[in-house]
Parts: structure tokens; C-alpha cells; sequence
């Protein structure tokens, strides 16, 4: 993903802060465990600027099916508090790094819910991915301050 509209996010964040007294958003909190950087499951308690993606195939983080099975997919896509809308999620089902652009189902709030069926018609494991972004001002056509992140769950076609 790129981080160039976190970069952009902060230089905002910074310029507020400093001409207007706004203090930015909450540091990402996070610990390390035995060399591994562990951050909390929900962006509430993660904070930072980054939306956490959340998906699962058929309910669970790794699913295995049969050739022609029909995998269920479902995320969540919720940025930390005060730090803006989901503006756009991306699916890439096959692991090829080609994204198709998702249906957000609307939640009311800044979080967002998506859900999407898929069937594999060839054995392998299949690393799913969903591309979000949000965005301060929830401005999906703004090309700027986009912040992304990354979603994943693995399906194991037998």
C-alpha cells in the first residue's frame, strides 16, 4: 500500500496543530512480543490515523473448501475515532495483486461493512485481500490524505 496519503494526513495534522492549536490524532499504540510488533484489533484501541480491515472467508480468518465451493467473504472496515470515512475498499480475490473496486454497505457511522461470494474452480491456496482507504474530511473523490491498509484471509481450495 502506499503511505504517501498518511504523509500527506500528517503534514495537515502537523499544520493544525501548530497554527491552530489542534492537537493530531492519538500515536498508534502497539507492543513488541518476542520480536514481532503486535498492535490491538480494533481502531479504537490501535488509535493512529490508519482504517483496520478485518475480513474473513466463510466466518473465519482461513477457510478451506472443494473446487466449486462457494466462499463467502465479509470485512469490516473502521478508521480510529476523529480520523475520518471509509472512501473506497478494493477486493483482490485470487491473490494477483489486480483490485476490483468493492461495494461498501453503508453502516450509519464511519465504519463499513462489505460482503462478496467467490468460487475457486482450480486447488492452491488463495491469499484474499481487501484495499481500504479512508479519508479526514470522508471525501471519496479527494486524491489526497487517502490513508490505505490491508485486509487478508487465506482459503485453501482442495
Amino acid at each position: 500500500i502506499s503511505y504517501l496519503g498518511a504523509l500527506q494526513q500528517a503534514l495537515r495534522d502537523l499544520s493544525a496543530w501548530v497554527e491552530k492549536g489542534v492537537a493530531p490524532p492519538d500515536s498508534t499504540a502497539y507492543k513488541v512480543v518476542d520480536g514481532q510488533v503486535e498492535v490491538p484489533s480494533t481502531a479504537a484501541e490501535r488509535k493512529g490515523v490508519q482504517p483496520v480491515v478485518t475480513v474473513l472467508a466463510n466466518g473465519k480468518t482461513r477457510a478451506e473448501v472443494k473446487i466449486g465451493q462457494t466462499v463467502t467473504f465479509s470485512a469490516v472496515i473502521e478508521p480510529p475515532p476523529n480520523t475520518g470515512r471509509v472512501v473506497s475498499a478494493e477486493w483482490s480475490l485470487d491473490g494477483t495483486n489486480e483490485f476490483t473496486p468493492a461495494v461498501l454497505i453503508p453502516s450509519g457511522g464511519v465504519r463499513a461493512a462489505l460482503q462478496i461470494t467467490h468460487t475457486y474452480s482450480k486447488a492452491g491456496t488463495y491469499f484474499v485481500v481487501l484495499r481500504a482507504a479512508s479519508q479526514r474530511e470522508g471525501d471519496a473523490r479527494a486524491p489526497f490524505a487517502r490513508i490505505q491498509n490491508l485486509g487478508r484471509a487465506r482459503v485453501v481450495v482442495r
